[in-house]
């Protein structure tokens, strides 16, 4: 009897195996870290830090990114 072809879906149910388990703890990551950025999230929210200040910060990092960018643009 070949057993070739069991051997072969030994394998691949290793294989499956061994890709699940990575999987799994990669969602074990991802929910710690959703659970981080939900209590920050909190801490902001109740810091009365609100979403324009946010906005104001993000608009000055760009505006200071594309004038850098520019100043490199220029050396070119």
């Amino acid at each position: 009897m070949d057993v070739k072809w069991l051997s072969d879906l030994e394998k691949k149910v290793e294989s499956a195996v061994t890709e699940l388990q990575k999987l799994r703890q990669e969602t074990g990551t991802q929910k710690t870290k959703i659970k981080q950025l939900q209590r920050q999230l909190a801490e902001a929210k109740s810091s009365g830090k609100s979403a324009t200040g946010w906005e104001k910060d993000r608009d000055q990092i760009r505006k200071r990114v594309e004038k850098l960018s520019a100043g490199l643009e220029k050396l070119l």
